[in-house]
């Protein structure tokens, strides 16, 4: 099952329940907020992402209600930060959902 930009949504698990992997979308707050205290506006833009993205513990507690075996973290939210780490993005989903996690780069094969 693959999600789209989506705030946490717990229904999604009733949908994946049955994949073997699913492909989240994935925002990662402490780099959204650095990103926001640097832009005008700001208040608004994070209204936004919080209203459309959806956090790594969210998305663990989904992968495990759905009980699918992968879960493959994509569209990161914000995408261009090179400080954040393959382990930021699936650390807090890693404490939830016990199966295998990617973080899915461009050309990654699983």
């Amino acid at each position: 099952m693959i999600s789209g930009d989506t705030a946490y949504a717990p229904e999604l698990a009733e949908f994946a329940k049955g994949a073997d992997v699913l492909v989240h979308e994935v925002m990662y707050m402490p780099a959204v907020e650095a990103l926001v205290k640097r832009l005008p506006n700001a208040t608004r833009l994070r209204e936004h992402l919080i209203a459309a993205h959806t956090l790594p513990a969210d998305v663990g507690k989904i992968a495990a209600a759905a009980g699918v075996k992968t879960l493959v973290l994509t569209h990161f939210v914000p995408g261009d930060d090179p400080s954040i780490s393959d382990e930021n993005w699936a650390a807090d989903a890693r404490k939830l959902f016990k199966g295998q996690i990617f973080v899915g780069r461009d050309l990654l094969e699983i």
